[in-house]
């Protein structure tokens, strides 16, 4: 039976009223399909994202949660398309746990991970743990559509969950990684497949392809550069493909100028191999016709290029510009002696091959991350460093305020008292202020001049001149906020309909600077102590002890508080 317009009207405006009317007119109305996808009411309302309607839906006939369209898809699918976290949940409450091995082949996963819905992917992760090796038509799983679309969260969160998806190939004899590749992908994906699935690099194509060779094919310009500062191996920047053509042949090939140029001046290239053709990079070159570029080439070419081929070359690369990051040196070696694994040359592709050439990538890549952790932590430093300056000043300038201003004014008339604080002999209160205000003026400005004269150059002085300032201001924030309940009790009336205002204001106010403050310590206590434990596992470790002195003042910090992504100070 086709769908009642009335309904999808209802459906469509998400009008809960008159769909709750129409299905107590007729219960059928609720098994009804739509014309063009035979979609059941559960479909549309997931698809749209309206919350009070599918919960609805749910409570009159939660068997809807299973039934598929046209499509072979749920409403569980539509929820994925949609994005929408809140229905995806009700509907994964409701899911037939007998359905869930019926339906996982439908690819839950893979549509969210190809939308991007980061939040979907991970309640699906959580409901169904086994979806992140479901493959598609296609034999992509999710992994494979995250990297496709760029997605680098889903990315991180799928590597997380199962690492040895990196190493999978669908149907076209490509892995995760070839497709983030060929897509273009940001250099943050590469990060997260170095991280946590270093062998990944070391997979060919279908073709015989290395992710060098899909670089510069797809002249994604950024992945070549991020690849040629990893020691992979030293077979993988000279692999040729099946048809005995290098990176160089490619980017020759392909009209890629900048990048040959790149190849030829920051790395060890052989720029007098053959292809199954019988030619070298320049003698494709030469077949193009006469341009500035072909000229600024062949100019790079002689330079470099050695003057007879039978001998082997001997390529001196220039120095990197700043502009470019170094370039680690590649000896060439032998197609034949290529130990790379591609579909064809493997018996298992989930085994990774080439211990030595993994483990060394592995540290690479672990150095490389520690090192960009670093740097991170030193321009947060720099940043906060920046912050408490910022914040003194602030402090300073509201005292300095305060003080010339007081609370209640001051005397206007001719005399001895004209321009005297008029509460200054009526409150105690006024005292407080005057000393909280005082104090807070003075110690913001002590760190203004400290921040503002001293420049450590090491990490170690930095953090405790950091750390010290950080304290002061606390200091100085504490009487500030003292000083302003002090004048708030000053200014206000004390007759009995309002003592309770005053009482209020600072009880309120203090309680939460208090409680902040509180906070913010229990955060400091806690990262010395991972610190502190960080330290003595450090010093139980025999292997550790010779680089002890010198890695600690470097890394502590960082590394005893990585998995919390920050630390205090």
């Amino acid at each position: 039976m086709m769908m009642d317009e009335r309904i999808v009207d209802a459906i469509e405006k998400n009008d809960t009223r008159t769909f709750l009317g129409l299905v107590g007119e007729n219960g059928g109305i609720l098994h009804q399909r739509t014309a063009d996808s035979f979609s059941t009411v559960l479909h549309l309302a997931s698809g749209y994202g309206h919350i009070e309607m599918v919960r609805e839906i749910l409570r009159l006939c939660p068997k809807l949660v299973d039934a598929q369209n046209k499509n072979h898809e749920t409403p569980i699918h539509e929820s994925c398309h949609n994005g929408n976290v809140k229905v995806l949940m009700l509907l994964l409450a409701a899911a037939n746990p007998k359905a869930d091995a019926e339906t996982a082949d439908q690819s839950f996963l893979h549509v969210a991970a190809s939308r991007g819905h980061t939040d979907v992917v991970r309640e699906l992760l959580k409901k169904w743990p086994y979806l992140d090796g479901e493959a598609d038509d296609n034999g992509n799983s999710a992994l494979h559509h995250a990297c496709s679309e760029g997605h680098r969260q889903i990315v991180w969160m799928l590597l997380r969950h199962n690492r040895n998806l990196a190493l999978r190939y669908n149907f076209h004899g490509y892995t995760p990684l070839h497709l983030a590749v060929i897509s273009g992908c940001s250099v943050s994906i590469l990060w997260e497949f170095a991280f946590s699935s270093a062998a990944s690099f070391l997979r060919l194509t279908g073709e015989d392809d290395t992710v060098f060779h899909l670089a510069v094919r797809y002249a994604n310009s950024d992945a070549l550069v991020f690849l040629a500062n990893f020691s992979f191996s030293r077979n993988l920047l000279h692999h040729q493909d099946r048809f005995g053509n290098s990176v160089l042949h490619l980017a020759v090939a392909g009209g890629c100028h900048k990048i040959a140029e790149f190849l030829m001046r920051h790395t060890m290239l052989d720029m007098n191999i053959r292809n199954n053709a019988g030619k070298t990079a320049l003698d494709i070159l030469d077949q193009y016709e006469e341009s500035a570029e072909k000229r600024e080439l062949e100019a790079v070419f002689t330079r470099f290029l050695c003057p007879s081929s039978s001998s082997p070359p001997q390529v001196v690369p220039e120095e990197v510009p700043n502009s470019l990051p170094s370039i680690d040196s590649f000896n060439s070696v032998s197609p034949s002696e290529s130990r790379l694994s591609s579909p064809r040359a493997q018996t298992d592709p989930e085994i990774p091959l080439f211990e030595n050439e993994i483990s060394q990538l592995e540290d690479d890549s672990g150095r490389i991350l520690q090192e960009e952790a670093e740097m991170m932590q030193r321009e947060a430093l720099v940043n906060a460093r920046n912050t408490v300056i910022l914040v003194s000043v602030l402090i300073a300038t509201v005292s300095f305020g305060a003080g010339i201003a007081p609370p209640g004014g001051v005397y206007q008339e001719e005399g001895s008292m004209k321009g005297k604080s008029i509460m200054a002999s009526e409150s105690t209160a006024f005292k407080v202020f005057i000393m909280s205000n005082n104090i807070a003026l003075f110690t913001s400005l002590s760190i203004v001049v400290v921040l503002v004269s001293v420049i450590p150059f090491t990490r170690k002085s930095q953090m405790k001149l950091l750390g010290i300032a950080h304290k002061v201001m606390w200091v100085a924030v504490a009487f500030m906020a003292t000083g302003y309940g002090a004048a708030i009790w000053v200014i206000l009336p004390h007759s009995e309909g309002y003592q309770w205002l005053s009482v209020v204001e600072i009880a309120v106010g203090g309680g939460s600077l208090g409680s902040i403050l509180l906070g913010v310590g229990v955060m400091l206590m806690k990262h010395r102590q991972r610190k502190s434990e960080w330290r003595k596992g450090r010093k139980e470790s025999v292997e550790e002890k010779a680089v002890e002195s010198e890695r600690e003042s470097q890394n502590s910090d960082v590394e005893s508080a990585y998995s919390q992504g920050y630390h205090s100070y």
